[in-house]
Order: C-alpha cells, then sequence, then structure tokens
C-alpha cells in the first residue's frame, strides 16, 4: 500500500515564538504531539493562559470553552489541567459534539441564547474557568458573560479572546452602541464604584469599624471582581472577594 505523502510543518525557530518557549502549555500546541484535532490560536496567547490559569493545574477545576471547532483546544486543555479536571465545550456546531475527546462532553447551542446557557450551567455546575472562543459578536460574548460569569466559584477566572472583532463592525458588532470592548471598559468603572465618588473618600478615610451610615450602594460586579487585564485581542476578568476600600495615614 503507498502512502499518501503528508507534509509536515518546520518547526518554528524559538525567535519567531510569540510566547515562551518554556510554557508547558505553548509546546502542548506547537509539537501536536498525541493530539487527534487541531486548535487555531494566536501564539502570545499562550503567556496569557498560564499567568492565570496555572494555578489550577494538578487540581480539580471546572472548565468551559465556548467555541472549540474540532476539540483540539479540549485536548490541549485536559492534558495541561491533569486528570482531575473536568472539561466542557460549547459549540453551535453539530460536528463538535462527535469530535468530544473522551471523557469531555460538548454542548451544541448558540451562546447568545440565555435559555441555553443556564442549562449548561445546571448540568456542568460551578465553573472555575470560562475561555470564550465562541462567535466573536458583541452579542455573543456580553450574553455569555452575564449568565456565566456571576455563576463562576469566587475565585474563577473569565477570558474573552478574540475581542479585536469589537473594531471590525459590521456583523460583529450585533448589539446596538456595545462592543464587548466597550461593555468591558464599562466593567472597569465598576471596578471603581466606591473610590469613583469624590463625596465618599471621607468615609473610606475612617477605620472600617467606626463608619456611620450605611455602606454607599455598589453593584455586585464590583463586590466580586478583583481585577480586569487588557491584552491584545484578550480581556481576563479575576473573580474575588472585595469590600469598601479603606485608606490610612500611619
Amino acid at each position: 500500500m503507498i502512502w499518501p505523502f503528508r507534509r509536515r510543518k518546520p518547526a518554528t525557530p524559538d525567535s519567531l515564538l510569540q510566547s515562551d518557549p518554556a510554557n508547558e502549555l505553548y509546546r502542548l500546541f506547537l509539537e501536536r504531539g498525541a493530539r487527534v484535532h487541531k486548535t487555531a490560536k494566536w501564539h502570545h496567547y499562550f503567556d496569557i493562559y498560564d499567568a492565570f490559569l496555572a494555578r489550577y493545574r494538578g487540581q480539580s477545576p471546572t472548565l468551559l470553552e465556548i467555541g472549540v471547532d474540532e476539540c483540539g483546544s479540549l485536548e490541549i486543555w485536559r492534558e495541561w489541567l491533569g486528570p482531575g479536571a473536568r472539561i466542557f465545550g460549547m459549540d453551535i456546531n453539530p460536528k463538535s459534539a462527535e469530535l468530544a475527546p473522551p471523557g469531555v462532553k460538548v454542548f451544541i447551542g448558540d451562546q447568545a441564547d440565555p435559555a441555553f446557557l443556564r442549562q449548561v450551567l445546571a448540568e456542568i455546575g460551578t465553573p472555575d474557568i470560562v475561555v470564550d472562543d465562541g462567535g466573536h459578536t458583541s452579542n455573543q460574548q456580553i450574553e455569555s458573560f452575564e449568565v456565566f460569569y456571576p455563576a463562576m466559584t469566587p475565585d474563577g477566572v473569565y477570558i474573552v479572546e478574540d475581542t479585536h472583532t469589537a473594531l471590525w463592525g459590521g456583523q460583529w458588532d450585533d448589539r446596538p452602541g456595545m462592543t464587548f470592548l466597550d461593555y468591558a471598559a464599562e466593567r472597569v468603572k465598576d471596578l471603581h464604584a466606591w473610590s469613583g465618588i469624590h463625596a465618599n473618600f471621607r468615609r473610606y478615610h475612617t477605620h472600617p469599624a467606626e463608619r456611620v451610615g450605611a455602606e454607599p450602594e455598589v453593584p455586585e460586579f464590583t463586590r466580586t471582581t478583583r481585577a480586569i487585564s487588557f491584552y491584545d485581542s484578550i480581556v481576563a476578568f479575576e473573580r474575588g472577594p472585595r469590600r469598601e476600600p479603606w485608606q490610612e495615614r500611619r
């Protein structure tokens, strides 16, 4: 039998790599190894993933990736996070469910449909990690965030990929007046909901036990979000409990 010739991609010189060559997650992408299916990722994403998600390795996190295509990325996550991880995918293409790795479930539906998203949540439980690499339209990204983010573990991480589509207009900007970058910028304002009101500064210079009057009302997002980080084409949200700020001179 004559086997068809398969052209192998040449090894990428380290000088062309855009994440740390020592990053094991990046190596799993570059070297393919025993992975069955392909995945498409920007090379500079892997150091960002590592910075936010390395603490979950060897633990038992629940990860949901939105937009999995051939499911190659789900194979990478499973290998990198370890056998204790619960890995789930979501896609609009029924073929993705057929390509899911053993032990991994891929849900089929529209990420802009809140009812579908709630069904997914009901089955997977509380996610620690959500990676949105789905349809990339503003409505899809915002709807998914508003359902999944409040339901995550208190210290979870939510990563939205390919946010450059917010600058493309047209079909990508399908929520009038609100791209995902606009939406994320509004959440930055929410991070400042306490300190952003100058009239409250006297309160925050007072010891918390000695403050008088009701605590100012702020969005739940303010109380449950530690940080928002912006990169080229990625926005990462880090959950974490927060309280009214306190400034003290010592």
